[in-house]
């Protein structure tokens, strides 16, 4: 996976991130735990990847590691946008 496609996972997940941010301070008071925050994205990433197509007998390695790949660099993205959003709240942005 290349730079530009992991930049644009980061684009997409942008959004999803910082609406949970904003969701659970008026819920809860206050920012999520790191924890509590990675529960409720990974139903996010379950649904962005998608399942594994069962159908796919033949090459099931192959695509088992694609999945893998994409289901990586989505976390390495969700969690530097996590970051940012920490630091930026934190700052009063």
């Amino acid at each position: 996976m290349d730079s530009s496609e992991f930049k644009n996972i980061k684009q997409e997940m942008s959004g999803k991130v910082n609406s949970i941010f904003d969701d659970f301070e008026v819920s809860n008071n206050r920012l999520p735990t790191m924890e509590e925050f990675r529960v409720i994205i990974s139903d996010t990433t379950n649904n962005y990847i998608g399942p594994v197509d069962q159908n796919v007998i033949d090459g099931i390695n192959m695509n088992l590691e694609r999945q893998r790949i994409r289901e990586k660099a989505l976390w390495d993205a969700v969690t530097e946008l996590e970051v940012e959003a920490r630091i930026r709240r934190s700052n009063g942005d």
